[in-house]
């Protein structure tokens, strides 16, 4: 597990440039799959042919990072946030533009007390502004960098969201044997900048059933969001988020699975933030929707961090649902 999302997260993809994530998931996935493609926004899909009903699972495989807006006399540079970048957590973090080009994020004053991100820079080293634009150029994205290591029962990293849930799709293709319906397993692009890849590829496979993969707000650490999701009790199985409310039928099948299997699960309710179904459940005639999401610390800065245990409960929950 730990080695496979070591390289899903050393694939960078900010928002719009996620084709590197892209590649190495298609690359893996062509023996799982009777078919996998690209469409005209990026996402890549991989179909199981079926007969039954249409299954649309999602997960995305961009995150959040920076993009270079201005190089300024003495050679740094002014970026903006690409999807929800909090400033006051990420600030002296190691960033790496899409080039390769490494440097450090910062505001020069650590003690600013209301850090925006026009106060913020990125310092590569550079000289002056010919320096700096003779190594990075206007527009390109840059991620934050740090180790994947294992503590315990937990796995720390960048970008766990979403690499994690491109894990779990991933390895449900790989363990799902006998599945009757009509699969399409969609790598999403888009996702931290308005839910946008689903919306295109919920419109082209036009799903009976569409579940995220994704992660959540964990709730029990210190100071934490006031959220029911735990490390380390399951899966977490959405009832609702910002963006979407979920099938009643979907969540009671799923948590009815759960229990008869001995899966363990836990419910997920958000008041912030959203996922793909919310751009899939009012596509045409209406979609039934639902998620399964992996509760993680520290969501959106970073470093977080998630469990082996409900990464495979998630897996393992996929595969019984789809097999059933």
């Amino acid at each position: 597990m730990i080695d496979q999302i070591r390289e899903l997260v050393h694939q960078r993809g900010v928002s719009g440039n996620e084709r590197a994530v892209a590649a190495y998931i298609k690359n893996q996935m062509l023996p799982f799959a009777d078919k996998v493609y690209e469409d005209s926004l990026g996402n890549l899909v991989a179909v199981r042919k079926g007969e039954g009903p249409k299954v649309m699972l999602m997960a995305h495989m961009d995150e959040i990072g920076l993009v270079a807006t201005f190089v300024d006399d003495k050679g740094f540079i002014r970026v903006s946030s690409v999807g929800f970048v909090n400033p006051k957590v990420t600030v002296g973090q190691t960033v790496v533009f899409e080039n390769g080009v490494m440097g450090v994020f910062s505001c020069g004053d650590e003690e600013e007390k209301d850090l925006k991100m026009q106060k913020c820079f990125v310092d590569i080293g550079a000289h002056d502004k010919a320096d700096a634009l003779g190594r990075i150029e206007i527009g390109m994205t840059a991620s934050f960098v740090s180790e994947t290591f294992e503590t315990g029962n937990r796995i720390v990293s960048n970008v766990l969201d979403n690499r994690v849930g491109c894990y779990c799709l991933m390895e449900t293709l790989r363990r799902l044997k006998n599945c009757s319906c009509e699969l399409y397993a969609v790598f999403t692009v888009q996702e931290e900048v308005g839910l946008r890849g689903a919306k295109v590829s919920g419109f082209e496979i036009s799903p009976d059933i569409a579940i995220a993969i994704d992660v959540t707000l964990s709730g029990d650490y210190p100071d934490s969001p006031h959220t029911a999701a735990s490390l380390g009790k399951g899966t977490a199985i959405k009832l609702r988020d910002r963006s979407a409310i979920c099938s009643r039928e979907i969540v009671e099948d799923l948590e009815n699975l759960a229990a008869r299997k001995g899966i363990p699960a836990q419910r997920d309710v958000l008041s912030g933030g959203g996922t793909d179904i919310g751009s899939v459940q009012l596509l045409g005639k209406g979609v039934q929707v639902g998620g399964l999401s992996i509760p993680i610390r520290y969501c959106h800065t970073a470093i977080e961090m998630a469990d082996r245990n409900d990464i495979e409960a998630t897996i393992g929950l996929l595969v019984v649902y789809l097999e059933k």
